[in-house]
């Protein structure tokens, strides 16, 4: 049944969007954080507590999937095999922190999903054994460890008449004496200011005395030696957990078994610097992005070059092998933008002017000069189709900062980036509201699509002749979404959407408290048209608690 044009009461409800994530559920979410005690699986700290203020939490942990949860660029360690329910399962989750879940996802190769499940295991056993303990946390131990210290400095300073009395470069010294002690075939040098202890160790016979590694089993070795072949062919980073072997041949070294169990052992090939500059090209112009570094590997099959730029928002890596292929690879990324505030982000402008000049040039390229040997070179850029996806989510980054910017303007406190997160509901608010901060948003609805829902109650005996009435002939939806805004919740204004045309289809529901009544649905037709406006002068509201 399609009627005519005609009016509806009020009514509120408007679609929702629909994820194609596996997200996790707020239930599981609450078990990751429980089952973690509030700790980052990786490295301990706490993820959520008070503001200073007390007057709402502060959070910096996330339930992370071990295995992606959805498909697509980005995606880390997905697995097409699972079910959707598997993706949304507790087993698939880990707690972590912000920067530690942004470390893992950017060193995917060694971060497999057998190791974080690893990781989740052993930390689930770690915080396992804190119940019933009053907790100490790293920077408090310190803090207890130095109170101690000074306070047999001072006694030894009280004890010798005077500070001026008091040997202090005696006690640096001792220390470095003693540890000197430990094995005669290096030389320690120890420097110590007021924040920091280094330790440089030198070998004082020749040939250097050889340090062993001596592996616990012949699956750790020979993961050991595959490792190191790859590093001596591609220029790769090794990293071996530090409970599968143990150093022989040095006292000194033998020592740091105690102190390094459950660690990880790195060991990174040297890299050459390289002066480098950031350009995007076009065949009419160019623009430089900025000036920074490259490091530049080599192993035997090939060699790398990467590097970043404006503190990290831009990366990039290059691998030239087989008789010089070149797969390059460039990222973009926000999160040096956490805890910023959002009318403040760093490096914005140049980003925005970057943006301006894809816009203007769509078929631009990356193009990263270095400094080898004194002379300027190019690196292969390829085609400006490799660079589409890039700049497509360069142009995305910048549309979303400059929607928000917008709105954080209209309201008096500084608001900050206190997650990266967004729903894709409250994306398409900050873009709607954005526009109509500067005016009304017109729009030509699309055939069928959905407009309201409304039910009609047996008491309103006149509502089919309000329907089907030619007085009226538009619909009135009003609305005062409260959204997420990067960690900060927000009202924002009252709005108004008012269609002029649409077809209203009438039906029944089985439900037995919906018994004698009738629900409509607004569909749009050809002709259907919205028009959606704020209240005058009305702001975004900021709510604190």
């Amino acid at each position: 049944m399609a009627p005519r044009k005609n009016r509806a009461p009020k009514v509120v409800e408007e679609g929702i969007s629909v994820s194609t994530r596996d997200d996790f559920s707020d239930v599981t979410k609450i078990e990751l954080l429980v089952r973690a005690a509030n700790l980052c699986s990786r490295c301990h700290v706490f993820t959520i507590g008070s503001t200073d203020a007390g007057d709402r939490k502060n959070s910096i942990g996330v339930a992370a999937h071990i295995c992606a949860a959805a498909s697509g660029p980005g995606a880390k360690r997905f697995d097409a095999s699972q079910t959707k329910a598997q993706r949304r399962h507790f087993d698939n989750g880990i707690w972590l922190c912000y920067s530690c879940s942004k470390l893992i996802d950017n060193e995917e190769t060694f971060h497999t999903v057998a190791h974080l499940k690893e990781m989740k295991a052993r930390h689930q056993v770690y915080v396992s054994g804190w119940v019933g303990v009053v907790p100490m946390a790293p920077f408090e131990a310190k803090s207890e460890i130095r109170a101690g210290i000074l306070e047999a400095t001072i006694f030894l300073i009280t004890k010798a008449g005077s500070p001026a009395n008091f040997d202090v470069s005696a006690v640096v010294e001792g220390y470095e004496q003693t540890i000197n002690n430990i094995d005669p075939n290096f030389k320690v040098v120890v420097t110590a200011t007021s924040d920091s202890v280094v330790h440089e160790l030198v070998p004082v016979t020749s040939p250097a005395p050889p340090i062993q590694m001596v592996f616990n089993d012949d699956d750790a070795n020979i993961s050991a030696d595959l490792a190191w072949q790859k590093m001596i062919e591609v220029g790769e980073s090794i990293h071996i957990p530090t409970n599968d072997f143990k150093f022989v041949g040095s006292k000194l070294f033998e020592h740091l078994n105690d102190v390094i169990v459950g660690g990880t052992l790195t060991l990174t090939p040297s890299k050459r610097r390289l002066e480098t500059c950031i350009y995007f090209v076009s065949d009419d112009a160019e623009f430089e992005l900025a000036a920074t570094e490259s490091f530049m590997g080599k192993g035997s099959k090939q060699f790398d070059i990467e590097g970043s730029a404006l503190d990290g928002f831009f990366t990039y890596r290059y691998f030239i092998h087989d008789r010089y292929k070149v797969d390059a690879t460039y990222t973009f990324d926000v999160a040096g933008w956490l805890g910023q505030s959002i009318n403040n982000l760093r490096h914005y402008h140049r980003i925005k002017r970057a943006y301006d000049f894809v816009v203007k040039y769509p078929k631009s390229k990356v193009s990263i000069e270095i400094v080898l040997n004194g002379h300027p070179m190019r690196l292969w850029d390829g085609t400006h189709s490799d660079f589409t996806e890039l700049f497509n989510r360069l142009k995305r980054i910048v549309e979303i900062a400059e929607w928000s910017r917008i709105i954080a303007a209209k309201i008096s406190k500084s608001l900050k980036l206190k997650t990266l997160d967004l729903t894709v509901k409250d994306e398409r608010y900050l873009e709607l509201y954005a526009q109509l901060l500067k005016g009304d948003v017109i729009r030509k609805l699309d055939y069928g699509e959905y407009i309201f829902s409304a039910r009609i109650d047996e008491a309103e005996s006149k509502a089919i002749n309000v329907f089907c009435s030619e007085e009226h002939t538009q619909v009135t939806i009003t609305n005062s979404p409260k959204i997420d805004f990067f960690g900060n919740t927000i009202r924002l204004p009252k709005l108004t959407k008012k269609v002029s045309s649409y077809d209203i289809v009438f039906y029944s529901s089985i439900r037995e408290s919906d018994f004698k009544s009738l629900w409509c649905l607004g569909r749009a037709n050809n002709s259907s048209e919205s028009v959606i406006s704020i209240e005058d002068e009305s702001s975004p509201v900021l709510i604190e608690n």
